[in-house]
């Protein structure tokens, strides 16, 4: 057979005329489609070849993987009016079909088969194409679209951005101090830890989730499962969004910060931290979590958006809050609104309307066994301010670590944060040593205070 591009143009159209023809009986015998299914393939297939191949010159041996990006990702979306979507989107199925049946009657061969085929599986390659085309408002932006139809790249960075995340190798401190004055044989791993364990796994289990695109958040729809798993019923209403729970916030933002989700192409991933994390015993965890609260999550992001207030300055003056609360009797229950505005007027407490400590973290501490707290009923609750507690008691263990926290009453050991660094699942050996920190950094003793002035 000569070659389409050694034939006259009326013979090429008859010819591929015929081919096409060959192709729907093709179709029909098999016996698997509609009469209207195999007309619309043959109408695809009959512009691509009537069109694109006579205009190119493109015969059978010339037919590959290019040939088809080309086509479909370049040719099509420029030349076709009111081309769409759903048209790119149709072509492809057709072209599988095609090129099986040019396979079959040994008009190409079984590579260039399995080229075309591999091709129509991106879908969203040629889709991504039609949109860039459709945006491209400028000559320099239609001469850059067309000098872009690279497949390879296209492919290339699909795998870059399918590996998996991996973050910088860091230690996870656990403060041994804090260890050594929260935990004894009486106190148990507070709840928290577990609960914490299940919103890893269900981020994991979940694959990858499209966070808010708003606030960068986790979905409603996850924190609602999350909630039904653990029994927590915190779900008060059925629009209820991450921001307006104050521990929903506090798992976010802590798994963050601690390096073990990150965000990628819109999505939270779980990285490779997290198993370190898990790695490190419940009682570390719970240190570790802490810590975390105490420390390293900005306050302003536990309390609901636009929740106004100065949470910086209420979260900076920490130290004294913890003085407050090692100073009341244990297991005695204080009415929190007496005892704030007694330690307010004398200056020991920091006089601010919405006070993010009591709305927000108090709930925490509550959650970590170390306060139990009375709060208003959900029906009397309007605003997120109005949940402060009405009365707080201080635990034993709870006393413990605001003792420690508030640098009174510390029982004389080194105070440095102890970093275990889990090299990987199969390398468990603790390395100690003080972290990197700056002199005007917060001290990683949980103190509160800048490191020059505490452990330097």
């Amino acid at each position: 057979m000569k070659t389409t591009g050694e034939l006259t143009m009326d013979v090429q159209q008859q010819y591929w005329e015929n081919e096409i023809a060959l192709f729907g009986k093709y179709l029909a015998e098999e016996g698997k489609l509609k009469a209207d299914t195999i007309d619309k393939h043959m109408d695809r297939m009959q512009f691509m070849t009537t069109v694109y191949f006579n205009n190119y010159e493109i015969d059978y041996e010339q037919l590959q993987r290019e040939t088809i990006v080309d086509f479909l990702g370049r040719f099509y979306i420029s030349n076709v009016l009111n081309s769409s979507k759903s048209d790119i989107s149709a072509y492809l199925p057709s072209i599988k079909k095609w090129v099986q049946f040019l396979q079959q009657s040994e008009k190409i061969s079984a590579k260039q088969c399995a080229d075309v085929l591999d091709v129509c599986k991106n879908k969203e390659f040629f889709v991504e194409r039609f949109e860039q085309y459709m945006e491209a408002n400028s000559d320099l932006a239609l001469e850059n679209w067309h000098n872009s139809n690279d497949f390879k790249a296209y492919m290339a960075l699909q795998a870059s951005e399918s590996a998996p995340i991996v973050v910088e190798m860091r230690p996870i401190l656990v403060d041994k101090s804090l260890l050594e004055q929260w935990m004894d044989e009486k106190t148990a791993v507070p709840q928290i830890v577990a609960d914490f364990q299940m919103f890893l796994a269900s981020l994991q289990d979940a694959k990858n989730i499209k966070l808010t695109t708003a606030r960068q958040h986790l979905p409603r729809n996850f924190w609602k499962e999350l909630d039904e798993k653990l029994g927590l019923a915190l779900f008060r209403k059925p629009t209820l969004n991450q921001d307006q729970v104050p521990l929903f916030q506090f798992f976010f933002y802590a798994a963050e910060n601690l390096g073990l989700i990150t965000e990628s192409k819109q999505q939270c991933v779980v990285t490779n931290q997290a198993a370190r994390y898990l790695n490190l015993t419940n009682m570390e965890q719970a240190v570790v979590l802490l810590d975390s609260l105490w420390n390293k999550v900005t306050w302003e992001q536990l309390q609901e958006a636009n929740e106004g207030g100065y949470p910086e300055r209420i979260q900076a003056s920490r130290e004294a809050i913890a003085s407050v609360l090692a100073s009341w009797p244990v297991d005695q229950a204080q009415d929190v609104t007496i005892e704030w505005k007694r330690n307010r007027e004398s200056g020991k407490l920091l006089d601010e309307s919405a006070d993010v400590f009591l709305h927000s973290v108090v709930a925490l501490l509550g959650r970590f066994e170390l306060v139990s707290a009375q709060f208003r009923p959900e029906s009397e609750i309007k605003y997120a301010f109005q949940r402060t507690p009405i009365s707080m008691a201080v635990k034993a263990s709870g006393m413990r670590v605001f003792r420690y926290f508030a640098n009174e009453s510390v029982q004389t050991q080194q105070k440095p944060a102890v970093a275990r660094m889990i090299h990987s699942t199969t390398d468990l050996k603790a390395v100690s040593g003080k972290s990197k920190i700056g002199r005007n950094d917060p001290c990683l003793c949980g103190s509160g205070k800048k490191y020059k002035k505490c452990c330097l």
